[in-house]
């Protein structure tokens, strides 16, 4: 597990099943959001939509999960699943 600073708070990278890797990352600085699609060996998609939380453990937020968890068949179904979140 890393930590960095993202987008004005703090990103904790956790493997989602040891070899999924981060396909997709857009910043939405209008509305806070950071979305990220990973793709798993097995070739699906999971979608995640991240807010930042105030955490009083740390001076800066961090990314927080809005959404649960969701597997798609397509990097493209999984941008049109993210767009829900992009409001």
């Amino acid at each position: 597990m890393s930590m960095e600073e993202k987008y004005g708070a703090i990103w904790i990278e956790v493997e989602v099943d040891g070899a999924a890797q981060v396909v997709f990352e857009h910043y939405f600085p209008s509305i806070q959001k950071l979305h990220v699609i990973y793709e798993q060996a097995n070739g699906t998609f999971l979608p995640y939509s991240f807010v930042p939380q105030s955490d009083t453990q740390w001076q800066l937020p961090l990314w927080s999960q809005e959404n649960e968890k969701a597997m798609m068949p397509t990097l493209e179904s999984a941008k049109e699943y993210l767009k829900h979140y992009a409001t």
